[in-house]
């Protein structure tokens, strides 16, 4: 024979529905049954509630109860919706009772809920005073001498439908309140639409834990058979276990577009600023290099003319030199920004003399030192002078932050730059009595493109760009940065600090050849070399170009013959022999990288090779090692600097300074 018991360890509690059934000592045959239970089965005192999926099963129930407390000459409480009172009162009726007489005599009381809640309510929320006084009048209006009463109640289901649970809970609380002055039984009820959704798992067992006892819907409850709603509790069961999965994959994947949301909002947020800035970018791009282009053209004009006179002349000429320079200034900016962003801007490290990266840097600014009448003071610690690194490329940092603080320091202020030793660090300062930094724009100040007044009536040029190469020239160091300021008007510190060199540099190292090789070129006052008898080969497609490198050379008395295309230098081969051929990279039809081979071609049958110095405005590292590679011996940049394509020829045709 089949058992139906199921065994299980000593003391474990098997949950079925509400009820539990102890196993441990339990009689095998209590698990048949089934949990069940209906209105008949509460006590006189019990504040139970009732879940429906259906009106028609709740007026059901609701008739037996209410029924049976008429039928008994108990007293009777229906506080419900219209329809409910007139659906309840047609099934009692219906039974054989006379609902009419119940009310004559007072046995029978039927009110409205919404009515009687307006009754006691109070910002939302039931005022205990008030509904004391209310529903107390009502309870002992029934009573009179009836040992019992039964009270159903559909007021905490108007307000569950008004989405006030919080009042609703409340509510209930105040029904268990009163029935410890009251003795009577309350019939509670829900319609389960009210509870189908994940956020009233909470409110719901709220609702269950005030209740003495909780009557499922008729889905389970309306089961007759126990086998049957042992399997229906076994399908609600893994309801329950799908539901739960499913909201938590439905959190899950909120979670994940949330998150999605955010980072698109953020992604959107920073390519509008990046387009924003892009946008006030390009229109400075535009400004800046208009503005020396105007001076350079104007004066140009004028030089044409023939009608000025010298002092006049030497003064265009001047300016048509310094704006040509802060043009090609800004370009080469833009440029180490591009290698920046790309990672492609390369140190050449070596041990470095910080003294002497300043010393240059402060030559260069002198000028416009002198113009503003600012006070200069250097303070060089002896123990911090060596750190390794780039020196060109420190040069330009000090040269960055000293034209910051020459461009807003107003004249007569002062500027002070210290070197000292920090620790395992060499710190240099710079700082200034200038206009300062206000604090909103303090945090961005080595952002590009970024300017604390990018307005069309700012008082200072630039295009933004120069603290950001600063700092990302310190941190390819290995370094910091830092910018401090107490505010607008109160001037501006930049603090640096690089790792110092392993050891100090020995005595009578030379200095750094190709910083003292850069300055040599900035300078005009530098001796240049004389190309006397040296026979010069030009070659660019830009006539502009092959006019402005021709009268410099021939200035320097450099022979000089011109071609404007690859073809027509070829031509120009087979009869002049050149010390030096000088040739544009970049050119239609055929490029310089077709003439070196060409031209190497030609000599491999002779043995002799000529000197080439390449001529382009491509100027990344790949382009020169491209040009190194290809056969060329030398590579200037352009906007070509007449100094260092002299000094260039010079060296390659054995020239000594003259």
């Amino acid at each position: 024979m089949k058992s139906n018991s199921i065994a299980a360890p000593v003391g474990q509690v098997v949950e079925l529905g509400i009820d539990a059934l102890q196993v441990n000592g339990a009689d095998a045959g209590s698990w048949n049954h089934a949990p069940h239970t209906d209105w008949s089965q509460m006590t006189d005192t019990e504040h139970f509630v009732q879940f429906y999926e259906a009106d028609g099963f709740l007026l059901n129930s609701l008739s037996g109860f209410i029924g049976s407390a008429i039928r008994s000459g108990d007293g009777a409480i229906v506080i419900a919706t219209e329809s409910h009172r007139a659906g309840l009162e047609e099934l009692i009726n219906a039974s054989g009772l006379d609902i009419a007489s119940a009310k004559a005599h007072g046995q029978y009381l039927s009110l409205d809920a919404a009515e009687t809640l307006s009754q006691f309510m109070i910002d939302g929320m039931p005022e205990p005073g008030r509904f004391q006084t209310v529903l107390g009048g009502v309870i002992a209006s029934v009573t009179d001498g009836r040992s019992r009463v039964k009270a159903f109640g559909e007021m905490v289901a108007l307000l569950w439908a008004e989405g006030n649970h919080a009042a609703a809970i409340q509510l209930e609380q105040l029904w268990n309140d009163l029935q410890k002055a009251h003795s009577f039984s309350l019939f509670c009820a829900y319609p389960m639409n009210g509870f189908g959704v994940e956020k009233f798992i909470e409110p719901t067992r709220s609702v269950c834990k005030v209740h003495s006892r909780v009557i499922p819907a008729e889905s389970y409850a309306g089961l007759a058979d126990h086998d049957a709603r042992l399997r229906a509790i076994t399908l609600l069961q893994q309801k329950a276990e799908s539901l739960a999965a499913e909201v938590n994959e439905r959190r899950r994947v909120e979670e994940c577009l949330r998150l999605a949301l955010v980072g698109e909002q953020m992604a959107r947020a920073e390519a509008e600023t990046a387009n924003r800035m892009k946008d006030e970018f390009l229109a400075t791009v535009s400004h800046e290099i208009r503005t020396p282009l105007n001076a350079i053209i104007g004066w140009s004009h004028l030089l044409r003319s023939g009608r000025l006179d010298k002092a006049t002349t030497e003064r265009a000429i001047e300016t048509i030199d310094r704006n040509a320079k802060s043009q090609a200034q800004l370009i080469e900016d833009i440029l180490d920004v591009s290698r920046m962003i790309t990672g492609k801007l390369r140190l050449n490290n070596e041990p470095v003399d910080i003294s002497s990266v300043i010393n240059a840097a402060i030559d260069s600014v002198q000028l416009a030192i002198d113009c503003k009448d600012l006070h200069l003071a250097v303070t060089l610690d002896p123990s911090a002078r060596h750190t390794v690194g780039d020196a060109n490329r420190l040069q330009q940092v000090v040269w960055n932050l000293l034209a910051n603080a020459i461009k807003f320091t107003p004249s007569g202020g002062r500027i002070e730059v210290g070197v000292e030793r920090a620790g395992e660090n060499l710190q240099m300062q710079v700082s200034d009595t200038g206009q300062g930094i206000g604090s909103e724009f303090l945090p961005y100040i080595f952002d590009r493109f970024r300017q604390a007044d990018g307005t069309t009536t700012r008082q200072h040029g630039g295009l933004g760009l120069g603290l950001s190469i600063v700092r990302h020239l310190v941190e390819l160091h290995g370094g910091t940065i830092a910018a401090n300021s107490a505010g607008t008007g109160k001037g501006a510190t930049f603090i640096i600090k690089l790792p110092l060199a392993p050891s100090v540099t020995p005595a009578g190292k030379k200095p750094n050849q190709k910083l003292q090789r850069k300055q040599a070129a900035q300078s005009n006052l530098a001796p240049l070399p004389a190309l006397d008898n040296v026979k010069v080969l030009l070659v660019d497609d830009d006539p502009d170009t092959l006019q402005i490198l021709s009268v410099t050379l021939t200035e320097s008395r450099a022979g000089v013959q011109r071609a404007a295309s690859v073809a027509e230098a070829l031509e120009i081969l087979e009869w002049y022999e050149p010390d030096v051929l000088v040739s544009d990279l970049a050119m239609p039809d055929e490029d310089g990288y077709s003439l070196i081979a060409k031209v190497r071609d030609l000599e491999s049958a002779t043995g002799k090779e000529t000197p080439v110095i390449a001529l382009t405005s491509y100027v990344r590292v790949e382009d020169r090692a491209r040009a190194l590679s290809a056969g060329f011996n030398m590579f200037v940049p352009k906007p070509v600097q007449p100094e260092e394509l002299i000094t260039a020829i010079a060296t390659l045709a054995g020239v000594t300074t003259g």
